[in-house]
């Protein structure tokens, strides 16, 4: 006859399944969240590629930036240029008023966030406002990035030309210190794999050079 589990017998195997399962559960979220880094990181670049050919087509001119107050969370949505001139795919009818149906991982429902310095499209416009973007980055940007910095609102002189990027998890753009630091040009407001937080960026320089978080 066999003898079956006494209860302690069970309550010992339970408590070491449940030890077992706090030690994985963070490993395999941690994993989880990297490969959606990786998964986001891949899908900027797709994106750089077409604002660098709708840059090409268009004699180095890119999208102006949209900010809207009827859709405040669309601020900085993926433009529609890049829609229209089939540079992205177009979104189908459940994303309502995202621009395309390239969705980011860390922030569902919406685009990934463009910003670029130049011109601004306000309130779901038509027609540009010249000069009303504008980028904060740091002097020395991005060799020797300091502290101090400046706003720059022409493509002609600004050190960036546009930036596309996620929050990223656990990002909280209200966060006064995040605020200090005018995300999300610093590359102190980057992805930090050790923190777990930061917004995942890819960002083109004046001379066509590709940076970011990657």
């Amino acid at each position: 006859m066999k003898r079956g589990f006494t209860l302690i017998e069970l309550l010992v195997v339970v408590a070491i399944v449940a030890l077992l399962l706090a030690i994985i559960m963070p490993v395999l979220g941690k994993a989880r969240e990297g490969a959606r880094v990786t998964a986001v990181g891949a899908e900027l670049y797709t994106i750089g590629l077409a604002l660098e050919t709708y840059g090409l087509d268009n004699e180095e001119k890119f999208p102006p930036t949209r900010v809207s107050c009827m859709i405040q969370s669309h601020f900085h949505q993926l433009p529609d240029e890049l829609v229209v001139g089939k540079y992205l795919p177009d979104r189908p009818k459940k994303y309502g008023p995202m621009s395309t149906a390239f969705e980011d991982r860390f922030n569902p429902a919406h685009t990934y966030k463009y910003h670029a310095v130049g011109d601004l499209i306000l309130n779901m416009g038509r027609r540009p406002r010249k000069n009303l973007s504008v980028l904060w980055i740091p002097d020395g940007f991005p060799e020797v990035e300091k502290e101090d910095g400046a706003f720059y609102n022409d493509p002609k002189t600004s050190p960036v030309t546009w930036v596309v990027y996620s929050p990223g998890p656990n990002f909280d753009e209200n966060d006064p210190a995040i605020m200090r630091m005018r995300y999300p040009v610093p590359s102190s407001t980057w992805y930090n794999p050790s923190k777990r937080k930061g917004c995942i960026t890819r960002i083109r320089l004046i001379k066509g050079r590709h940076i970011g978080s990657f």
